[in-house]
């Protein structure tokens, strides 16, 4: 019953409403998943920051045990005052491992906190080894970790009873060779159990951590699946909703057009195609009405021909008009109908059911319109990964280049001229890029009938190699010539000229990568000329020299 009411409360709600609907939903959902993976790196972040502390920890007891070995040969007091400042982590996670081991309730968190910041800690990182430990105590890896720290803390005061034993044999004038070399082997067997106690600590944190990432990562894969599932189903229901609802409809108006009123549009629901139909229906019964009464008039007209007959042409005008003004009126809301059904039919065809079939040719060109767009984009945020600059000869890049466009070049006719280039240190995949974008655009922005030419030339100019590249395209008017290097700017119609608009930022940023400017002089109506230099020596090399 819960689940038929559900459906029936979605199928009622507007078209509009249902879209704000399912967008809503997808967006919860991607939330959630935002959430998660949020919550999944500060948790492993808190895992790095206990593996840190712990070799802070285990830096702390070494560097004490270190101390005592050398004051027991030395006796030298500076050695016994670092034997103490050594243990300073130690007992600030000391501090830490006390309050942690109160009930939930009677912690003091801000102390814990304080004391992992104490111990070497980062203050970023108190709250999430706080919560790391409070949240997952009971699963085995972490538990075991715990156990470690505390078996290792309660060895600690026994540490320090063996350092002040230490101190105070070595202080006695009867000091004992014998009973200091016996009191160094009781550290030595300590400082084993320690060294083993840290080394379970690191190994249960790594195997917990791996743990983590597995439960994480099936965590967000469950959710992505779940997303992706959710809007499937939506985007299902939405369109079987109104392809079952604008089939109906058309089917009864063929029937009225063919003079049947019995069939009637089925209203599924109470959204605008509920209307719809509802209003189509009554519209067919007026219309059927009216034809009832035009028969019984007729009926009295063959009895009365010579009386009614001004009378019959009067309603016969009126029944005209009618039908006109009906027809003309249903005319519209019909074509936005048939016109929406036919985008259905071919976009869903082949995948769902026969109704479903006309929805998916829109949602696989909208989704080809996005993948180019994200195409361009990873390819603008991805320029400048390159590791260093590499010394490479530009007259073997542009070749590959013109290679790669060949067929472009040859389908359009397109004449390249080149000359002798330099060989400088770039980062080739990103300066082949340039020289594609600023070519392919010569070529794209040809003017009609006329065979495109491009010039492909060098200067030297101080500290700079000045490139340009010259075409007798279309030109490009003063007032846009800063404006074209901006992302997703077009100074023209898709339908004239396809792209995303992103292409000359590409280049702006790749040149600026090699420590150079990029600008534009042109003549509309003649043709353009790009510019662009290059560093002789660039900044990351003028660093190493």
């Amino acid at each position: 019953m819960a689940k038929k009411s559900i459906g029936r409360w979605f199928k009622n709600l507007s078209i509009k409403t249902k879209l704000y609907f399912t967008v809503g939903i997808m967006a919860a959902l991607i939330a959630i998943e935002l959430v998660a993976l949020a919550f999944s790196i500060h948790t492993l972040s808190s895992v790095r920051a206990y593996v840190n502390g712990e070799a802070l920890w285990s830096k702390g007891q070494k560097d004490a045990l270190y101390q005592l070995v050398s004051y027991a040969r030395t006796y030298n007091e500076d050695n016994f005052t670092k034997f103490k400042l050594s243990l300073a982590v130690p007992i600030a996670d000391h501090k830490a491992l006390v309050e942690f081991s109160k009930p939930a309730g009677e912690r003091n968190e801000s102390i814990i906190r304080e004391s992992f910041i104490e111990g070497g800690n980062h203050p970023d990182d108190g709250t999430g080894m706080l919560n790391l430990f409070s949240r997952f105590y009971w699963v085995k890896y972490i538990n075991k970790a715990i156990v470690a720290w505390m078996e290792a803390d309660g060895m600690l005061p026994q540490f320090i009873a063996i350092g002040e034993k230490l101190h105070a044999e070595i202080k006695n004038p009867a000091r004992s060779q014998e009973r200091i070399n016996a009191i160094m082997d009781e550290m030595e067997t300590m400082n084993n159990r320690f060294t083993i106690l840290e080394n379970e600590f690191s190994m249960q944190l790594g195997e917990g951590s791996r743990w983590l990432e597995r439960l994480i990562l099936r965590i967000l894969l469950g959710i992505a699946i779940t997303v992706e599932f959710t809007g499937l189903i939506l985007a299902i229901v939405v369109s079987r909703g109104i392809s079952k609802g604008i089939d109906t409809i058309l089917k009864s108006a063929n029937a009225v057009g063919k003079g049947d009123f019995s069939v009637k549009a089925k209203v599924y629901s109470k959204d605008e195609i509920g209307v719809l139909a509802n209003d189509f229906n009554a519209m067919a019964l007026e219309l059927e009405k009216l034809q009832n009464e035009i028969k019984e008039a007729n009926a009295d007209l063959e009895k009365k021909v010579e009386s009614r007959t001004m009378e019959l042409e009067r309603k016969n005008k009126e029944l005209e008009q009618f039908a006109y003004v009906a027809s003309h009126d249903l005319q519209e809301p019909l074509k936005t109908v048939s016109g929406f059904v036919g985008l259905l039919n071919k976009q869903y065809k082949g995948r769902l059911d026969e109704n479903a079939d006309k929805y998916l040719e829109y949602i696989l060109n909208a989704s080809d319109r996005m993948k180019t767009l994200i195409k361009d984009l990873l390819v603008y945020s991805r320029i400048g990964r390159a590791i260093a600059f590499v010394l490479a000869d530009c007259n073997i890049l542009l070749h590959e280049v013109l290679a790669d466009m060949d067929n472009n070049i040859k389908e359009n006719k397109a004449k390249i001229h080149t000359e002798q280039l330099p060989v400088l240190y770039t980062f080739p995949t990103e300066l082949k890029l340039l020289f594609q974008n600023l070519i392919s655009n010569a070529i794209k922005f040809r003017k009609r009938g006329v065979q495109p030419e491009i010039s492909i030339t060098v200067t030297k100019i101080p500290g700079f190699w000045k490139f340009a590249i010259s075409d007798n395209g279309i030109g490009i008017d003063q007032q846009h010539r800063d404006r074209i290097f901006v992302i997703f700017q077009r100074l023209h119609n898709k339908k004239d000229y396809e792209g995303s608009g992103i292409g000359l930022a590409h280049c702006k940023k790749i040149v600026e990568l090699h420590g150079g400017e990029i600008w534009v002089e042109s003549i509309p109506g003649i043709g353009s000329t790009f510019y662009f230099t290059i560093s002789e020596v660039p900044p990351g090399i003028q660093e190493e020299k």
